[in-house]
């Protein structure tokens, strides 16, 4: 999945004054919105970070929600994945991602909500380069002429690894909205690891009544989700709060 050129790049210009200036020569006639694909790759692939929209198109079917997933098959990646595109020099966020939900699967936006940044890296072993990718939850007007709506909790097996998670994270956003109903009480009090998702008892009480030994990480959300609801007491303040690797609450055992 790693772009073959990250591990070869110098950390530092090799270049004479002479190749210095060619390049820079030939870098005013590369194209910022027809760019090419060979020169895009050669130049964000292994020296700069890409900034990209990751864009999620919800669906109530059978009062369950359902993600739009599209397939892909090229040198970079085989599987499943939410609509995306890299954002164009001088677009703003409407622009960039009306644009993203027009060009993959022909929809019209009318609004959309950010959900988080993601900070995707080649180590992963998910994408061939340095990613900084914005995700939004998009309200759509029509059908979509690409992809499959699936339940968020039955994505298919072959879904990139990187959207598995993204995937995770809509889910934790929808929670979280639940939350909000009730309040929000407990943003910045833990953390996860970047990519877990942390349960913490709510007080000592809490850590005896339930049996817990201290705060649990996990690396998806359904099993986290798990363990909340599974530790679930008739009482006041007694119950477990899950945490994200932002420091969000995104659900708790307890009113």
């Amino acid at each position: 999945m790693k772009n073959p050129q990250w591990d070869l790049q110098p950390a530092v210009t090799q270049l004479s004054p002479e190749e210095k200036n060619q390049l820079v020569n030939l870098l005013s006639r590369v194209g910022w919105q027809k760019t090419g694909k060979e020169i895009f790759e050669a130049i964000m692939f292994p020296i700069f970070p890409a900034t990209q929209s990751e864009c999620a198109i919800v669906r109530q079917i059978n009062s369950e929600p359902h993600v739009l997933m599209l397939y892909r098959d090229d040198e970079h990646y085989t599987g499943y994945h939410m609509l995306g595109k890299y954002i164009l020099r001088g677009e703003s966020y409407e622009q960039w991602v009306r644009r993203t939900v027009g060009a993959e699967a022909g929809l019209e936006l009318v609004t959309f909500e950010f959900i988080r940044c993601f900070n995707t890296r080649p180590e992963t072993g998910w994408v061939p380069g340095h990613q900084m990718a914005h995700f939004w939850y998009c309200e759509v007007e029509g059908e979509p002429t690409n992809g499959k709506f699936y339940p968020l909790t039955a994505i298919p097996d072959d879904t990139l690894g990187h959207h598995k998670k993204y995937v995770d994270c809509l889910r934790a956003f929808l929670l979280r909205r639940t939350m909000m109903k009730v309040g929000i009480f407990f943003d910045g009090v833990a953390r996860a690891r970047e990519w877990h998702w942390l349960c913490v008892a709510y007080n000592p009480v809490s850590m005896k009544l339930l049996e817990i030994p201290g705060p649990m990480e996990f690396q998806t959300l359904g099993e986290a989700e798990a363990m909340v609801r599974d530790r679930f007491y008739v009482g006041d303040y007694v119950g477990l709060v899950l945490f994200d690797d932002m420091g969000q609450e995104i659900y708790r055992s307890f009113a």
